[in-house]
């Protein structure tokens, strides 16, 4: 029991790690389309276009953003994030140690997370960067 539930908190963190980064994902690219509502500066704007772009691969990589009805998960694959959450229901399933593939399929899956989170922060170091550059220069507020 102990170990299912060590391996059931290690999964469950991981998933609140891949729905954290898909939340400050948004909260940015909320904070990029009000900056360039304040200002139709062109470079400003190819900042902020490049910015949300590659936030939004990320943010699909980690999240199925295409999913509005009952019927859309079967039309669009699921992504880190549900992948984490299924694996958490199998984990605890039962009362006993993880058995079959778990440990394996949750060590992939903290890879894929790793990838992507590391991505967002190259994305954070080169992009956001750039685009506060553009924001500084116009005199508005720097997203943070």
């Amino acid at each position: 029991l102990q170990e299912q539930f060590d391996l059931a908190i290690r999964i469950r963190d991981k998933t609140s790690e891949a729905n954290n980064t898909v939340i400050r994902i948004r909260a940015i690219k909320a904070q990029v389309l009000d900056r360039l509502s304040k200002s139709s500066d062109a470079r400003l704007r190819a900042a902020g276009l490049t910015l949300n772009t590659n936030l939004s691969a990320v943010e699909e990589a980690v999240y199925q953003v295409r999913n509005q009805s009952g019927q859309d998960p079967l039309n669009f694959p699921i992504k880190t994030n549900n992948r984490l959450a299924s694996l958490l229901t199998v984990v605890n399933r039962g009362d006993g140690k993880p058995v079959g593939n778990v440990i394996p399929i949750f060590n992939d899956l903290i890879r894929e997370l790793r990838e992507q989170t590391d991505r967002f922060a190259a994305v954070l170091a080169r992009d956001l960067a750039a685009f506060n550059v553009e924001v500084g220069r116009l005199r508005l507020d720097a997203i943070k």
